[in-house]
């Protein structure tokens, strides 16, 4: 028997097609989802609170926000540069590799996979990201580099 040869199973007389469809199937979608949120290697998941005390107490860090330029541009944490994910392979000059980086997106999914994309193109000593992204954030803002009121610190 050649192992490549495949029997056609029949369930009630017809052939299971769609059974064997949607194993392979669901099965490629576990693979996807498990990929998408395993932890990146080397990555910290800090706080809002975290990173306001990193900001104060480092001058040398790097904020990274990797939203597209609509979202940056609408309301973004001071300081903060916009390398957007969609463009971050093509725009390797933009991230430091001489600073502490701290990633953020809108609520922290962009942020891990950029920090992947990082992981693997640059030698960065400390990354981390904002866990929970930009909608955990009560520190100070800017709109269009405009600084803008503190949210409170509830």
């Amino acid at each position: 028997m050649n192992f490549l040869s495949f029997k056609k199973r029949k369930v009630g007389g017809e052939m299971d097609w769609t059974l064997i469809i949607n194993i392979v199937l669901i099965g490629t979608l576990i693979v996807m989802v498990v990929l998408r949120f395993k932890p990146v290697k080397g990555l910290k998941n800090i706080t809002g609170q975290e990173m306001k005390n990193k900001m104060k107490s480092s001058p040398t860090i790097s904020i990274i926000d990797v939203r597209e330029p609509y979202e940056y541009n609408s309301k973004h944490i001071t300081g903060a540069i916009n390398v957007p994910l969609s463009k971050l392979k093509r725009r390797k000059m933009d991230v430091p590799t001489d600073k502490e980086i701290i990633l953020y997106c809108q609520t922290g999914i962009r942020s891990k996979q950029a920090a992947s994309l990082i992981v693997k193109r640059h030698k960065i000593s400390e990354l981390s990201h904002l866990t929970g992204g930009f909608f955990s954030w009560k520190g100070e803002t800017a709109i269009n580099n405009k600084k803008t009121v503190k949210k409170p610190n509830n």
